[in-house]
């Protein structure tokens, strides 16, 4: 899937579980302007924030296996995205 696509699924996820800001503001504008979104600048203001992260991954807690602790579904996720080479490879393992 490339980047562009991988990153409309995520923006779309995010809205559906309730990220309001995606709905109002960037939905309507990446449908309409998608090319302004390939700026990796651009994207990563967008899938690092917080909010975002809490739309697309959710507020659940789960169990690291070797870390034995439990951890928030979204602060982990955003955590692990940020630490890999390609960041949109990583949001796509959960579209």
């Amino acid at each position: 899937m490339t980047n562009q696509k991988i990153l409309e699924k995520a923006i779309i996820k995010a809205v559906e579980n309730g990220w309001e800001e995606g709905q109002e503001v960037i939905l309507d504008d990446f449908k309409n302007n998608p090319a302004y979104y390939t700026s990796w600048d651009v994207v990563a203001t967008i899938i690092f924030s917080h909010d975002f992260a809490k739309a697309f991954w959710g507020i659940k807690c789960i169990w690291i296996v070797g870390l034995e602790a439990y951890r928030i579904a979204w602060q982990y996720n955003l955590q692990q995205m940020v630490l890999e080479k390609e960041p949109l490879k990583y949001l796509e393992r959960f579209l």
